[in-house]
């Protein structure tokens, strides 16, 4: 039996390099919590665009080259963070990025936390996956059925909801960040 998230994610297709500011806004509507457009997400992510790109946007970086990770979101630099953004936006969230090594049992990871209510980031190389897109892509977990992983997509041009088998997408995803876990912030 399928297990499912209730309620389900409203898919949500990113604008340009914004995969990310994309995904939290799923999640931030399944949550029920403050509505941000992905600009404003994007921006406080550290959002970098090619400058023929620019004009897409009202507020973003942009670079004379291709940044050394590529173009989008900065995550990986703690202004940029994604529990940087929740704390300055006052969203009771936080953000765990677990990396491949660090699982033991993906189904039973994915499932403990679908069953936990957390919402699931899943980085990976979409052109591994998909033989198209990104190198660097994410998405968000829906559900598991035994090795069948069904995927919201917010890339353009794809289906927004796509299923995988479960080895498949093991082989896409980035080992060092490849399970980013989104849960209710628990204060103490």
């Amino acid at each position: 039996m399928e297990l499912k998230i209730n309620p389900i994610y409203t898919p949500i297709t990113e604008k340009p390099y914004c995969c990310v500011p994309a995904v939290l806004q799923m999640i931030l509507k399944r949550r029920r919590l403050q509505h941000l457009s992905q600009e404003e997400i994007g921006w406080e992510l550290g959002l970098t665009v090619p400058k023929e790109k620019v004009h897409l946007f009202k507020k973003v970086l942009t670079e004379t080259r291709t940044p050394t990770y590529g173009w989008g979101t900065k995550t990986y630099k703690k202004e940029f963070s994604i529990n940087t953004f929740f704390i300055k936006k006052h969203l009771p969230l936080a953000c765990v990025i677990n990396s491949l090594q660090s699982i033991n049992g993906t189904s039973q990871f994915i499932n403990d936390h679908l069953q936990n209510n957390h919402d699931i980031i899943v980085c990976y190389n979409s052109q591994v996956l998909f033989n198209d897109g990104d190198r660097e892509h994410v998405s968000l977990i829906q559900s598991i059925d035994g090795h069948s992983i069904t995927l919201i997509d917010p890339a353009i041009g794809v289906p927004k909801i796509r299923k995988v088998a479960l080895p498949k997408l093991l082989q896409a995803l980035l080992p060092q960040k490849a399970f980013w876990v989104i849960s209710k912030k628990i204060f103490i």
